[in-house]
This record gives C-alpha cells, sequence and structure tokens, in this order.
C-alpha cells in the first residue's frame, strides 16, 4: 500500500469518527474515580439503534431524490421527443 492511500483512508476514519460523535452514534463518559487510586476509567457507548435509525432516514431521503429525478428526466425525455421532427428516408 502506498502512503497517500494510507492517509485518505486514515482522513476518512476520522471524518466518519467525527460525524459518529456529532451525530450521537459515539459516546464517552467516565466514572467517578476511586479516591485513593491513580486509574481513570474511560467508556466508550455505541448506540447501534441510532446508527441504524439515521441509515434508515439516509436510505429513505436517497429514495425520494432518486424518485423526483427520474421524474424530471421522464418528464424532459418526452418533450425533447416531441420536438424532434422524423425525417423518412
Amino acid at each position: 500500500m502506498n502512503r497517500s492511500f494510507i492517509s485518505v483512508l486514515f482522513v476518512l476514519l476520522l471524518c466518519i469518527v467525527a460525524v459518529g460523535f456529532y451525530r450521537g452514534w459515539f459516546t464517552l463518559s467516565s466514572p467517578s474515580p476511586d479516591t485513593g487510586s491513580n486509574k481513570v476509567n474511560v467508556n466508550l457507548t455505541v448506540d447501534q439503534g441510532k446508527m441504524e435509525e439515521d441509515a434508515q432516514a439516509v436510505k429513505k431521503e436517497a429514495a425520494e431524490l432518486v424518485g423526483r429525478a427520474t421524474e424530471k428526466t421522464t418528464g424532459s425525455g418526452d418533450q425533447a421527443k416531441d420536438k424532434v421532427k422524423f425525417i423518412d428516408p
């Protein structure tokens, strides 16, 4: 693997993590530390339900956009076909 490919993958991973924290897919928490202990516990929680909910919303939006785009292109094609004059050979 070359270095630029690995760099692109790393940036893509960072973007996914950033979006995940923004959308609430991932959360970090820390319970109150034990007195007399120098250890800190950090918990990472993944909300798979929220991820699935967002994925379904994206699928629905994409289907609606494709449907609208298909309607527009179909309508434009019919209008263009009406304007074309056919010449018999």
